[in-house]
């Protein structure tokens, strides 16, 4: 079997996790370089390859979607699912019936709207968030009527969708990593000093290996709602024991969960796809007969 990766400004340490996994399992890793690749008809991949895109640009999405084929494993749950837009992920959670706080989609300025809008979520304070960003960019905690204008104003005239959320406070954030049906590590988000916003924890106790039942149900069905097999949860536990989903992201940056708890997420991420591609073989050749 073989394992390409799209790769474009992806930290080391995720491709060096991934190398590793494939040796230790008799995969040939092969790594494409997003930016340069030629989008030859040839280059598309032949069934059985493992395909994984670790990048989050949209060079790479695109290389990896000319790439797809029928019979290569992905960790995408059908073949459209590697071309959908999961932005409206809230409205999918809902849908899904999975807890998550309340959210509203901003798309207007008007005052007596917005008012309108905190009143639905609970009231200051706020969160307001644009789509996208990463460790807690785009993310901002609004206490105030006059500070909510102002940064509304800002974000849609600059040409942002921003979500309006309510705020938990005195929650746990969670990231929770799931391969295929199973959530393999979970991981506890400290606060940042002076800030609301959090941060991956150095200490190897946040880390759980078993994750507790509840969390786990919830994390599995995040992902399979955006249409994957594979992705990091966010996940806010109140202190009453009540959990909300934040985002479901894939791909997600899961070394820290390998370096610091000693989980090892690679090898549970090459030995789905090394199954899957043996099921899609065994499917093709039923289906063949």
């Amino acid at each position: 079997m073989k394992l390409v990766c799209v790769n474009v400004d992806v930290p080391e340490e995720t491709t060096r996790f991934l190398m590793e996994a494939c040796a230790a399992r008799d995969v040939e890793y092969e790594e494409i370089d997003a930016p340069t690749f030629d989008f030859a008809p040839d280059r598309r991949l032949m069934p059985g390859t493992l395909l994984f895109r670790p990048a989050v640009a949209t060079s790479a999405q695109r290389v990896e979607q000319f790439l797809y084929a029928d019979g290569v494993a992905t960790f995408y749950r059908t073949a459209d699912s590697m071309f959908a837009d999961i932005s409206a992920s809230p409205l999918l959670f809902q849908r899904g019936g999975l807890p998550v706080p309340r959210t509203i989609y901003l798309a207007s300025t008007d005052r007596a709207l917005l008012d309108a809008h905190v009143e639905r979520v609970g009231g200051y304070p706020v969160v307001v968030k644009t789509l996208g960003g990463e460790g807690g960019v785009g993310v901002l905690l609004v206490e105030s009527r006059r500070s909510l204008y102002g940064v509304v104003d800002h974000l849609v005239h600059g040409g942002a969708n921003p979500l309006l959320c309510a705020y938990v406070p005195d929650a746990i954030h969670w990231r929770v990593v799931v391969v295929g049906e199973r959530a393999v590590a979970a991981y506890r988000n400290p606060l940042e000093a002076g800030d609301f916003r959090t941060y991956a924890s150095e200490d190897p106790e946040d880390y759980l290996a078993d994750v507790p039942a509840e969390m786990a149900r919830i994390a599995v069905e995040a992902v399979r709602l955006v249409g994957t097999e594979f992705g990091g949860v966010d996940l806010l536990e109140h202190e009453s024991g009540r959990l909300y989903v934040l985002e479901a992201n894939y791909p997600c940056y899961f070394p820290q969960a390998q370096e610091v708890g000693r989980i090892d997420i690679a090898g549970a991420m090459v030995e789905h796809l090394m199954g899957k591609s043996r099921r899609l073989a065994s499917d093709g050749a039923r289906g063949s007969a």
